[in-house]
């Protein structure tokens, strides 16, 4: 395993390598990153967190990463969340919008070279930040969206 910054090996240090290189492209949204975590169980599913802080309205984004294994999908998860935890899952508002296309920069199958994946999705989330969640990052608008746990709740 190879061993980044931040002490993220393998996968994620690679994922975590391509997040560092779009986080000027998040600064200019009002996003600086604030951070990495590893969390998640081994007997589970183990996944890293990016965090991003908007200082000025309070809105965080946190982008999840979950590494394919054994056959199962990885992929990101991204959320917007509002001051006192409120959070909006980007991809089950996306669905809720008719804008699930949008959505397959989400989730991948091995094999597949996790660099060009995390580079794709990265890509389209700063396309969908500019384009149709602004109003959220700037602490306009808010909405409530059912999370679709399938079963892991």
């Amino acid at each position: 395993m190879t061993t980044g910054e931040g002490g993220l090996t393998g996968d994620f240090a690679i994922v975590g390598n391509i997040v560092q290189r779009y986080a000027a492209e998040l600064a200019t949204l009002g996003l600086d990153q604030t951070g990495a975590t590893i969390e998640g169980s081994p007997r589970t599913l183990v996944f890293s967190v990016f965090h991003f802080l908007n200082q000025r309205t309070g809105m965080a984004l946190d982008i999840s990463f979950f590494p394919a294994r054994h056959g199962r999908c990885g992929g990101f998860n991204a959320f917007l969340i509002r001051p006192g935890n409120h959070k909006l899952s980007v991809k089950e508002y996306l669905n809720l919008h008719g804008l699930g296309e949008a959505t397959k920069t989400f989730t991948y199958r091995e094999p597949m070279d996790v660099r060009i994946f995390a580079d794709i999705f990265l890509q389209s989330l700063i396309r969908l930040l500019e384009e149709n969640l602004r109003s959220f990052l700037d602490g306009t608008a808010w909405e409530e969206t059912p999370i679709d746990w399938m079963g892991y709740k």
